[in-house]
């Protein structure tokens, strides 16, 4: 398919920023016919916009911190795998040695490290053939569609979410050619559709959860999530509700107002539920009106029931099998993890595996008869079944070791502090703490019962270096919160004792011994 250059109505007389004026001038889709020439060339000869703009259309991910080493990212549509994927996955990390990885995101996709853009005709050519995508995968575009993670196999599940996120996938992506309609956003965009009652996606700009109305099963329809650096808050109800088929023809209603009318100089203002809040919840759901059609009332669609810990074995719905949820620290893997998880995949299991918006994997299909044998395997040494409570709650992102705008290095202090607190912590439940290297919180630090916002903070010799701003009381399920700033500007060297003291004092964690 080739994409030609699209019309814009929209952007017409309107004030643009110095990045919308680049996407004004160039649809990022338009690269994909270029990227031969780039890899021959080289990236220190290729345009700059080219380089560290429009081909983020296509997942590839240019990084200051890391130069000539680019991140790329898939789209895996709610988080379904197979072990031939991983295998091929693993065998495009394998090619960069140290400098490859891959890390499980917190939209149940993953991103490789240390990708060369000469390499980029034939690993996107290997993806193709593999059932994988990356395109529209970064910058403003919409970002993969999550789901239930046990579609399909879940005894709670109302609806299997797998055929309606491919469906959105498909709708957003244009089967995955690269869609100009979506192509240029105002900012990311970000859809979910929930299969059980403890599916929490609110934090989403649109969540289709599932309701029967009158003995039909649809979708209420839930919008405007937000996490950023200007606004932390979850969806809100459009008091509609939609058929299956129809789920398309609303996200692209609902995409289409904000696309054609949401800011575009003031970048930081440019989220959805800022152009939600700004034009009011009441006329917003009449200009859905005048596109969609006539909306019908939702009859309740209230999801609030607190997600389940998917680590462990439990029965599947179909009788005879298991799934298991394993631990996989911060969601880094190495191009021999991928390979073995893929072989465990086959050994005990069905092949296929589920990623998880908390960054851990899970196998799928697994006869009960086989069971035993998997909680023997020295895999899960590195993976295991039950972690402790605060690993097992621990999500973060990538952190400076390779993201220019991040403030610390969440991964590797994260990973320090969990297996220490661990050791020296008992804890009742599995807590979630969220870690983020800044205020754009790629790790939802507001959605943890503790979260950690990377920034800049003086140690006790007055030496400006990496620090955190603690919030707390993030929440999902019953009675959603947004966490709540309760300490700022903590050191990094200091930040496991400041973890232990609010885990003692407000979360009923007592020392071991």
């Amino acid at each position: 398919m080739t994409i030609s250059s699209p019309s814009r109505p929209y952007l017409d007389g309107k004030k643009l920023n110095k990045i919308e004026q680049n996407k004004a001038a160039k649809d990022g889709l338009l690269v994909g016919s270029e990227i031969e020439k780039f890899a021959e060339l080289g990236w220190e000869q290729v345009d700059e916009t080219d380089l560290q703009l429009r081909l983020k259309w296509y997942g590839m991910f240019w990084r200051p911190k890391t130069p000539g080493k680019f991140m790329l990212r898939l789209r895996v549509p709610n988080g379904v795998l197979t072990a031939d994927q991983l295998r091929v996955v693993g065998s495009i990390v394998e090619r960069y040695g140290d400098n490859g990885s891959c890390d499980i995101t917190t939209r149940q996709n993953l991103q490789l490290r240390g990708v060369l853009l000469g390499d980029l005709p034939e690993i996107l050519k290997r993806l193709q053939e593999a059932g994988l995508s990356t395109i529209q995968s970064g910058f403003d575009n919409p970002r993969n569609v999550t789901g239930n993670p046990i579609a399909g196999i879940d005894p709670n599940e109302i609806v299997d979410t797998r055929p309606y996120t491919t469906e959105l996938q498909n709708l957003l992506t244009n089967n995955c050619q690269g869609n100009p309609e979506y192509s240029n956003l105002p900012r990311k965009w970000n859809t979910a559709v929930a299969g059980a009652k403890d599916n929490f996606l609110l934090h989403n700009d649109i969540v289709f959860h599932p309701v029967e109305r009158d003995g039909v099963m649809g979708f209420g329809v839930w919008i405007g999530g937000v996490l950023s650096s200007q606004m932390n808050a979850y969806a809100v109800p459009l008091n509609a509700w939609v058929k299956p088929d129809e789920i398309c023809k609303m996200t692209d209603a609902v995409i289409r107002l904000w696309r054609d009318n949401g800011e575009r100089d003031k970048r930081p203002k440019g989220r959805f539920r800022l152009y939600l809040d700004q034009v009011g919840h009441d006329v917003f759901r009449s200009q859905v009106e005048e596109l969609f059609g006539p909306l019908t009332p939702d009859p309740g669609s209230v999801f609030n029931t607190t997600p389940r810990s998917h680590y462990g074995i439990h029965p599947q719905k179909q009788e005879g099998l298991s799934y298991a949820g394993l631990h996989v620290p911060v969601g880094r893997l190495t191009a021999q993890d991928l390979q073995d998880l893929a072989t465990a995949s086959l050994n005990y299991g069905s092949g296929e595996v589920r990623l998880t918006e908390d960054q851990n994997m899970i196998f799928v299909g697994l006869p009960n008869d086989k069971l035993e044998a998997l909680k023997a395997d020295a895999l899960l040494q590195r993976f295991p079944l039950e972690p402790g409570h605060i690993a097992a709650g621990t999500v973060s992102c990538t952190g400076n070791t390779y993201c220019g705008f991040a403030l610390t290095n969440t991964k590797d202090q994260a990973l320090e502090a969990a297996k220490e607190l661990d050791q020296e912590l008992n804890l009742p439940e599995e807590l979630k703490i969220h870690w983020t290297g800044c205020p754009n919180t790629c790790g939802q630090a507001y959605m943890g019962a503790i979260g950690l916002t990377g920034t800049k903070a003086k140690n006790s010799e007055g030496v400006m270096g990496e620090g955190y701003t603690m919030t707390i009381g993030g929440s999902q399920g019953a009675n959603p919160s947004i966490g709540e700033i309760h300490r700022k500007a903590i050191p990094a060297d200091e930040i496991k004792a400041a973890l232990k003291e609010v885990l003692i004092d407000k979360f009923g964690a007592t020392p071991k011994g």
